[in-house]
């Protein structure tokens, strides 16, 4: 027994001795009290770490590692430490950033779903967030959930969060007896490390996600609504690392069966990258295949206004933030800023984004291969149904990004290859209509300091060559943020030349954030009746000028019976230039409580003074609106469970004040980690609805409106999923009067018909059955079929037989094979 005894406590002394000690940090500094650090980071050859990448970290190297635990609590916003222990630690080697953690908790507490690359999920994780430059230029986030789920993209100052980006780093987890555990690796030449004498300066963050106790852990442990983030992050020092030169071939080859248009079309290609130093990256583009693989989100929309689609492909997303002149640029920040929606995933993810503005782009790479507008048709030719929708073929791309000390700059051109569209003559019979594609150019360069405060200044030109008009832009921006956060201002000014008429635009963003909890926010716009940057980029009107002020607020009481809640209060007036007309105008207050058992309530109230619609006239004079209301009640239930819902019902009062009613409801569920199915079905009735019908006139409807989507997800195997997706809108409209903008404009007039009946009807169809194998980081199989229609106007039909003749004569029904593989350092 005493022998025994010796033995144990032998075996306990060297297990001790053998456990990696704790490693130390420097202060920094506070934000909001918060501490952020210095760490030194150890360097070693690469051939000597010898790290197996399983998620289990038993390697002997880590036990030369000190670990950290500086975990504090940031949701809620409380800046405890983390209830349960977190051992993370860093190696670097000349190749690249290894870091694992060990996150203790209960193992049957550990929540594993499985989802698509970027999509958030109420469950585990660890986060991870490195900034390169180690000046807050920019970083890359991370995040890797149990099951090897993962998430990753790029976040400008502050917190300008965009996962369009895709990384080829290296990744596992595990789930043990004490937790779960990851082991990662993010090479450098993934990352433009910039040129540095002495000692390297890396920003980063580390974070956790304890699903089960609804809390995420950050070090530093900034609150979501602090004034900095990726300007206040840790620091590491890093010896002995230096940019690497880095190169990518990713072939493809695809094979699309085109049943609507009796076409089967072969195609092969690639992406080629090339960064020879830190200063510099190459990307070009051959005979790209930019469709097929993913399916916008069907909209209806009988507006004059234009929807806004953001880009999904993968040459476009990579190295864009160079391109991004400002904060509003990016579509997912105008939600962000007017919601202060912190994209929690403790209930049923569904947002109120009615009355939420677009962004104002530059640079909208959508319209690069997007549906041509400088077509010229001949006498008595019209495109058949759906030819003007499609997408347009390129012959290649070529981009280059780079910076040289405090300058980056870019560099992109595209070129379309002829537009092939099919089209009716006046006897009926089907002809070919062609014409000459576009070609494309845009140039970046941005001079940026930020010793201290941040200053910056740069242009950002692009030119649409056509068959009918040239177009071309001209845009200055200029931004100052003070070092503590609290102060940003942000301007643009642009030139517009199209087909040799030219325009002028400003906007003007100032925001102040006294504390986490409390921020303001004003927006001025100025934009002439002349300016058009919509060949390139994305403005939804122009002819006038606004102000904007944006008061959002936030508050965490982890112990009290409203344990969160947050909101925004909006206040918007924006004038025409040419006439002096108040064409938009309102109040808004949006609010987001968090309640017990994971549930929340959010609220949407607006008053909408009168204005006057000069858009939707397409031209022919404005119509007085009266004033409205808007509201809007959603509740969402606790996402940990196996079925999780939210009910929506509003109200929004019509330009002539009839009231159309808003109702919503969803459900998801998850049986298994492995499967999820979510259920959406919107339904509206409009009363007094205004639809547009030609010159000056205008129908009022009362219609209903159904909208349903379904969409499931099964992950077959690890890396293996099959997705079915489908979203339908369905209209019936009755008309109940019919109206005439007057000359000089004012309140609409009553009207004489121009047709007998003006009753009509819409089915919008989008279907999609895909199976995916990412065989490895941007190496995958791709096998989707496509389905989707846009049914030609019906005075009078039903509801079922919309949705059957709308699957059952598809203007796209294909069949897509495609496989792209990547080789390179």
């Amino acid at each position: 027994m005493r022998i025994q005894l010796i033995m144990a406590l032998l075996i306990a002394c060297a297990a001790a001795q053998a456990e990696s000690p704790r490693g130390q940090q420097e202060l920094k500094g506070e934000l909001d009290g918060i501490p952020m650090h210095y760490i030194s980071v150890q360097t070693r050859p690469h051939e000597a770490v010898e790290i197996q990448l399983d998620g289990i970290v038993d390697e002997a190297i880590w036990q030369e590692v000190p670990w950290f635990d500086n975990m504090l609590v940031s949701v809620p916003a409380t800046g405890d430490p983390g209830e349960y222990k977190t051992e993370n630690r860093l190696l670097a080697t000349e190749k690249g950033l290894y870091i694992s953690s060990i996150m203790y908790q209960p193992p049957d507490t550990v929540v594993h779903r499985m989802t698509k690359r970027d999509q958030q999920s109420d469950r585990d994780s660890f986060g991870v967030t490195i900034d390169p430059t180690g000046d807050g230029t920019y970083a890359f986030w991370f995040s890797l959930s149990p099951g090897d789920v993962v998430m990753d993209g790029k976040v400008l100052p502050e917190r300008r969060y965009s996962s369009d980006w895709d990384g080829p780093w290296l990744y596992k987890s595990a789930i043990n007896d004490d937790g779960w555990s990851v082991e990662i690796f993010y090479p450098w030449s993934m990352m433009s490390l910039p040129e540095q004498s002495g000692t390297r300066q890396v920003g980063f963050a580390l974070s956790r996600t304890v699903s089960f106790k609804n809390e995420r852990y950050y070090w530093p442990g900034h609150t979501y609504t602090s004034p900095q983030f990726v300007t206040a992050l840790n620091t590491m020092h890093l010896e002995g690392v230096e940019p690497r030169q880095s190169f990518s071939f990713i072939p493809y080859i695809s094979d699309e069966l085109d049943n609507a248009r009796d076409e089967n079309e072969l195609n092969v290609g690639a992406d080629i990258t090339w960064k020879p130093s830190s200063r510099l990256e190459l990307t070009a583009s051959l005979n790209p295949d930019f469709g097929a693989v993913e399916a916008d989100n069907v909209v209806l929309n009988l507006t004059a206004f234009e929807t806004f689609f953001p880009e999904k492909r993968l040459f476009f997303l990579e190295g864009n933030e160079i391109f991004v002149t400002t904060p509003r640029a990016n579509s997912g920040n105008a939600l962000r800023e007017v919601t202060n929606e912190n994209f929690a995933t403790t209930s049923r993810r569904v947002f109120v984004s009615d009355f939420v503005q677009p962004p104002i782009s530059l640079l909208n790479t959508r319209r690069i291969g997007g549906t041509a507008n400088q077509v010229t048709l001949e006498p008595g030719v019209i495109p058949k149904r759906g030819e003007t929708g499609l997408p347009t073929d390129l012959l290649g791309a070529i981009k280059t990004t780079g910076q040289s000390g405090d300058l980056r700059y870019g560099i992109l051109a595209a070129f379309e290859d002829d537009v092939e569209w099919l089209g009716i003559d006046l006897g009926g019979n089907e002809v070919d209509i062609e014409d000459e594609g576009r070609d494309f150019a845009v140039a970046r360069v941005s001079y940026e300091r930020s010793e201290r405060n941040r200053y910056a200044i740069g242009y950002l030109g692009t030119f649409t060559q056509g068959s009918i008009y040239d177009a071309s832009v001209h845009g200055l921006d200029a931004h100052f943020g003070t070092s503590d956060g609290r102060w940003s201002t942000d301007l643009q000014l642009m030139h517009s030349d199209v087909n040799n008429i030219t325009g002028q635009g400003a906007l003007i963003d100032v925001t102040y954030a006294p504390s986490s909890r409390f921020q303001h926010k004003v927006e001025l716009d100025y934009f002439d009746e002349e300016v058009e940057i919509n060949d390139l980029g994305f403005l939804r009107r122009n002819d006038y000028g606004g102000l904007q002020y944006i008061f959002r607020y936030a508050h965490a009481a982890p112990d009290a019976y409203l344990k969160a809640f947050r909101g925004a209060v909006t206040v918007r007036q924006q004038y025409n230039i040419s006439k002096g007309q108040v064409v938009d105008s309102g109040i808004y207050w949006r609010n987001r409580i968090e309640i017990p058992g994971r549930n929340t309530f959010q609220t949407a109230l607006a008053y909408l003074p009168e204005r006057y619609e000069d858009i939707d006239s397409r031209g022919h004079g404005a119509y007085k609106a009266e004033d409205r209301v808007w509201w809007n009640i959603l509740w969402t239930t606790d996402a940990s469970k196996m079925l999780t819902w939210s009910f929506s019902i509003g109200g929004l009062q019509e330009d002539l004040g009839d009231w159309t009613q808003q109702y919503s409801m969803g459900v998801t569920a998850r049986p298994t980690p492995n499967l999820e199915m979510k259920l959406d079905v919107k339904y509206k009735r409009r009363d007094g609805w205004l639809v547009y019908q030609g010159r000056n006139n205008f129908g009022a409807y009362d219609a209903i409106d159904w909208q349903p989507s379904l969409e499931a997800s099964w992950f077959l195997a690890p890396r293996h999923q099959l997705r079915f997706s489908l979203q339908w809108a369905g209209v019936r409209a009755d008309e109940q009067g019919f109206y005439a903008v007057p000359g000089g404009d004012g309140e609409l007039v009553p009207a004489n018909p121009t047709l007998p009946d003006h009753d009509f009807t819409v089915s919008l169809l989008t279907a999609q059955l895909r199976y995916r194998w990412e065989i490895a980081p941007l190496t995958d199989l791709f096998v989707v079929y496509n389905r989707g229609n846009r049914l030609a106007p019906r005075q009078e039909d039903s509801f079922s037989d919309l949705f059957s003749d709308t699957l059952d004569d598809p203007q796209v029904d294909s069949l897509v094979v495609k496989l792209r593989y990547r080789f390179g350092s």
